[in-house]
Parts: structure tokens; sequence; C-alpha cells
């Protein structure tokens, strides 16, 4: 297969690349089955998307399953009585256009909840502005922990129901201790995503195995974001230095080109130099037969591998594929259905959308989800306790993309930030500079050094 999921269909882009894309009608009612259901008007939630850019396979599959979220809703009778309509807009994956996007859903839409962007860097931009404006943001892509958890960064209305990247990357850390190697090779984007589950990864691949060298210099690791289009040097630099294992947290168009190029120069380059890395289904289908088998993978929501005994994950990919094509939901489809019906749920026991209200509907509640098992979200920070997929890449029989075989479902429970170092943060004890929460650095933490 190729990349043909980043620019499909061009009527389809025509739309997305308009400044709003607006789901669902406005008032009336709406049709559920059989039956017809009135509403006192429409609410607007907000959406500021990579329909086009870096990550715009993201923003096409969370678009797509916040319509079908939003219809899912409304045909139940909506929110407090009123019909939600998403407000998508698109920001090309840049921090400055998902900041334009932000203030005017805000200022002039009135929509009354965001979902959170897909980079960490436009989430750490937007979330000022919903703070100020005390619009509540649920946030299932973008994962830096600082968003929920540095005390200078810290907003009470963003609520994150995706695994941070402390619980990511230490995930991965622990993953990549197990497969025995000693020379591993780094590779991330420079922002905060990619510096942040990067530390995270190091700090608990080094407490599970001191003696792992880190072959390449650290300033090396981070390559540029949101866009990467050659990967020349990288390649280069792994051939010479021969790690038995790249990580990499690398993603959407920057992984589908790292490893089309990769191949290209040697076909059995993965064989040679296997990876511990993020991955998506839209990676997986985007790629097809070309994504490497042998692939050590961490995934946030792969629908293959949690659909057991969940009937009601099965039920949406059945509706997802028929409403797009036969498109399979990705991890972020999955997750920011979600996101969507937590809001809904939390504002409608609120019986209000005011966001002080709706956030004390969410703390310490727990929520249904698509994932197969009930979200908790943490009171102290907001977090909720989802949980992480690792396996190796394989190919299937029963899908025309590479799926994960090994699988190991990982509990965010398990996860999760101890509360002490949470507390610990926020106290600014964890700062590299003395009374600079810009610095805060969990491995620096009382809680992590002591159980070193």
């Amino acid at each position: 297969m190729n990349v043909k999921r980043i620019v499909r269909p061009l009527s389809w882009l025509a739309v997305a690349t308009a400044a709003t894309v607006l789901i669902a009608a406005c008032g009336g009612s709406s049709g559920g089955g059989n039956q017809s259901v009135t509403f006192k008007g429409t609410k607007k939630v907000g959406y500021s998307a990579p329909l086009t850019g870096q990550s715009a396979l993201y923003g096409h599959a969370v678009s797509q399953s916040l319509k079908l979220a939003a219809d899912d809703i409304n045909a139940k009778g909506g929110v407090n009585g009123y019909r939600i309509e998403m407000d998508i807009q698109d920001d090309g994956t840049q921090v400055a256009q998902a900041v334009t996007n932000t203030k005017a859903m805000i200022l002039q839409d009135n929509v009354v909840a965001l979902m959170g962007s897909v980079t960490s860097a436009q989430c750490l931009a937007e979330s000022p502005i919903a703070k100020q404006n005390k619009i509540i943001t649920i946030d299932a892509t973008c994962n830096s922990w600082q968003l929920t958890t540095q005390p200078d960064i810290v907003n009470p209305y963003w609520v994150s129901i995706v695994p941070n990247t402390y619980m990511e990357g230490t995930a991965a850390g622990r993953l990549a201790a197990k497969l025995g190697v000693s020379k591993i090779f780094i590779v991330s984007p420079k922002y905060l995503f990619g510096i942040s589950e990067t530390n995270a990864f190091v700090a608990a691949l080094k407490k599970a195995n001191s003696s792992v060298q880190i072959v390449n210099s650290q300033s090396t690791w981070y390559v540029p974001f949101p866009t990467n289009p050659r990967w020349d040097s990288t390649i280069n630099q792994i051939q010479a230095l021969k790690p038995d294992l790249v990580y990499s947290n690398i993603f959407a168009a920057d992984q589908i080109n790292f490893i089309k190029q990769a191949l290209a120069v040697d076909p059995q380059f993965f064989t040679k130099y296997p990876m511990t890395t993020l991955v998506s289904v839209d990676e997986l289908t985007t790629l097809g037969s070309q994504y490497p088998e042998g692939m050590h993978a961490y995934m946030r929501a792969p629908f293959f591998a949690l659909q057991d005994n969940n009937a009601r994950l099965t039920d949406f990919i059945n509706r997802y594929k028929a409403r797009y094509n036969g498109e399979y939901p990705s991890d972020w489809a999955v997750m920011d259905y979600d996101a969507l019906t937590i809001w809904a749920q939390a504002a409608n026991a609120a019986k209000s959308f005011d966001a002080d209200q709706v956030v004390k509907q969410i703390s310490g509640h727990s929520f249904d989800s698509l994932r197969g098992y009930k979200i908790t979200i943490r009171s102290s920070e907001l977090q909720a306790n989802v949980g992480e997929t690792t396996g190796t890449t394989t190919t299937s029989s029963s899908y025309p993309f590479p799926i994960l075989k090994d699988i190991t479902n990982l509990k965010g429970d398990d996860l999760m930030m101890p509360l002490q170092m949470v507390n610990e943060i926020k106290g600014n004890q964890c700062d590299a500079k003395a009374g600079d929460p810009t610095t805060a650095n969990f491995a620096l933490c009382p809680s992590w050094t002591a159980a070193s």
C-alpha cells in the first residue's frame, strides 16, 4: 500500500482544508432508529485537527470518529437537551494555526468543550487559552505528562484519557530492557512529546538495565519536527553504529518516510536493526505489507488487541467501517470516541456545560470505554488509568495489514506515575534548576532516585 490515506480523497481534502468543518445539522430533531429526538438547540464542541501536514493521518481518523460519536450522542438525546455539533478546523499540524483555531472556536463559535489536538506542542499552546476561558478539554492524543502535572502548565480543565509520556516511555523502557540488548540507538522528534517520552524511556531502561549503552550522542537523538522529509543521516548513523536495537517515537508521516527510505537503502534494514517504536493502526494500514515484521511495538489502543469479549468495540468497528468506506479505526479513533462520550456523560450528569461542574463529574469518576475496561480519572492530576499494548509486528491472515503477536495489554494502574511523584513534581522537588518548574524532570524526584 502507498501513503494514500494522507491525501485521500481530493473531495474530502477540499472540505478538510476549509476553515471550518461542521458536523451535524443545526437545531431541529434527530432520527435515532424509528424515534425522533427534539432538541432545545445546538452546542458546539471544538477540535483543532491536523487534516493536512505531518499528522494528517491522525487528524483524519480522529475527525471521523468524532463525527460518529456526535451522531451517537445525539441519537440518545444529546447533552442537556442540546444537539452536539462538532466544529473541526484544520491546523496543518502547526502550533500557530492550532492557537488561532482554538481562539476562534472559543471566542467566535462559542464551543462548550474542546477535544485535545494531536501534538503536545499544540496542546501546550492551547491549554492556557482554554484555561483562561474555562473551557474543558478532553485530551486523547497529545500525551506529555507535563500537561497535567508540571505546576506552571497545569490546567484544572484539562483531562487526559491517553497514556502519558511517563506511562508510555517507562513501558517502552521496560520492554527494551527485557529484550536483553546491550547497544541502543535513539531517534525522536524534537519537541515536548519526543523529549518527554525519550527521557522516560531512558530513565526506565537504565533503572532496569544499568549496563545498556546508548550508542549515539544525545545531540543526535532528536530530529526536526513537524516534518523531517529525509532520513539519510539517521539511516547512515544506524548502519555505522550497528546497534542491537533502535528506539523511536517518530510517528505518522515521519515514521512512514523513515521506514520506506531505510528499506530502499537495505531491504533487510529492520532485520539487522530491529526497533522498539510507537506504532498505531494508521501506520500499519498505510504501509500494509511494507511495514516490517519483528518490530517491538507499543500501541495505545489497537482494536485488534482489545476486541476479545468486547461487544461494544466490535460494534464500533463494524459501524466505523460501514460509514467510512471499509477503513479500520485507528488507535486515535478509538480513544477520541471515548473522549467525546465521556465528556457527554459527565456534562449530562452535571446538568450543565459549566467547566467546573463538568470536571466535578469527571474527577475521581469511572467511565466505560471502547477499550473494554472502565477508565478512572485520578483526581490529583486528571489523568486516566488507561493501558498500553505491546507486541511484535507480524503478518495477519485476518487483516490486510500487519498486527501484533505476543501481545501484552498492560494495565494503566501499573503504568501510572506514582502519586508521591506527582506531588513532588507539583511541589517543585524535581526541578533541575531549583524553583524553575520548566526544568521539572521526574527522574530527579526524590521518590525516583531513592528507588534507583
